[in-house]
């Protein structure tokens, strides 16, 4: 796994939550929890590039279809919305859309490819294996008023192998926060609370 962390919201404030090894949750709260409907054993798409939540690409399309009707033109072409300009999260989906043919080369060959799994508890520990590394440590889910609820995940121990992307990094104490995307067994995290780029896309292994 490669550290990634946002800092466009207060980290200590979700960390502060986190209970240290083997204390209790003896205090409720309101906004910050453990999420039962994530727990159990996931894996990532490591194939998968920048992509939307279904939420967001209903909003896209829905925003095409406004510039279609406004616009006299028969249909618009993929990306040339009636004179408008595409933002950059636009461009790059629609640069890096996958081709029919490479996925199904990528599934033949999926047999051979490194794994990278993320086993989430209903007591809030997490423990994750990515090719010989395996990391454990705690995660916690905040909702806000907007936009997408925010997984927090602090990493305990880390055996400090090599990982799938060939990086051999000890991320113990590291913090890696997200939005977090969840509908039935497919979870996406984000960099925004739109979840317009999602940078991991995981389908679930197990319940």
């Amino acid at each position: 796994m490669e550290p990634i962390s946002f800092a466009s919201f207060t980290l200590a404030s979700i960390l502060a939550s986190l209970p240290a090894n083997g204390e209790v949750v003896t205090k409720p709260t309101i906004t910050t929890h453990i999420s039962p409907a994530i727990a159990g054993q996931w894996e990532i798409d490591l194939d998968s590039s920048i992509t939307m939540t279904k939420d967001a690409q209903a909003r896209q399309a829905a925003r095409k279809e406004r510039l279609a009707s406004a616009n006299s033109e028969p249909k618009i072409k993929e990306g040339a919305a009636a004179g408008g300009i595409l933002t950059q999260s636009e461009e790059r989906i629609l640069q890096t859309e996958p081709n029919t043919d490479q996925n199904l080369l990528a599934s033949t060959a999926k047999s051979n490819q490194c794994r990278e799994l993320y086993n989430f508890g209903a007591d809030n520990e997490m423990w994750a294996v990515s090719g010989k590394e395996w990391t454990y440590g705690r995660y916690l889910v905040t909702h806000r008023e907007e936009g997408l609820p925010i997984i927090a995940l602090k990493t305990v121990y880390d055996n400090n192998e090599v990982d799938c992307s060939g990086n051999q990094i000890d991320q113990t104490d590291e913090a890696l926060i997200a939005f977090l995307y969840h509908d039935g067994n497919q979870m996406q995290w984000c960099a925004d609370p739109e979840g317009n780029e999602c940078f991991m896309n995981f389908h679930r292994i197990l319940p």
